[in-house]
């Protein structure tokens, strides 16, 4: 976990995966004109998510960061639990959004990920402990 002053903050990236739903021609024109700027190879983990999607227009997916104060949610989330939970619906909510805007009918939003925090804090605690070894 990255403190912040007092603050901890868990660094997720996340990855909402889901199906297009029934698209109208002018919105199966529109993806189509735009799918190369949207292949899987040109995806980042960014705040604002990055869609990615093929020709067939049946799978999608979107990377997310997401960035999780502890302060955050309805309650402070206090456990990696917690922060996840919120992490992933803060994720599902922006692909609704994104989706929403632009009429893109959608189905089964599932989101996965990891808190990179977590990560890093593994590794700093066993590089520790490596280098007291030796």
């Amino acid at each position: 976990m990255r403190k912040y002053g007092q603050m901890a903050t868990h660094v997720f990236r996340v990855i909402v995966r889901g199906r297009f739903g029934e698209l109208d021609e002018t919105a199966r024109e529109r993806l189509l004109a735009d799918v190369d700027d949207h292949e899987a190879m040109r995806a980042a983990f960014t705040r604002d998510g990055t869609l990615t999607y093929d020709r067939r227009l049946d799978f999608f997916s979107f990377r997310y960061e997401v960035r999780v104060s502890v302060d955050d949610g309805p309650e402070p989330s206090s456990t990696p639990s917690d922060a996840t939970e919120v992490a992933f619906a803060e994720a599902v909510r922006r692909a609704d959004e994104h989706l929403s805007v632009r009429g893109l009918s959608y189905r089964h939003l599932e989101p996965t990920g990891s808190d990179l925090t977590r990560i890093w804090e593994t590794e700093r605690t066993e590089g520790s402990a490596a280098r007291g070894r030796t």
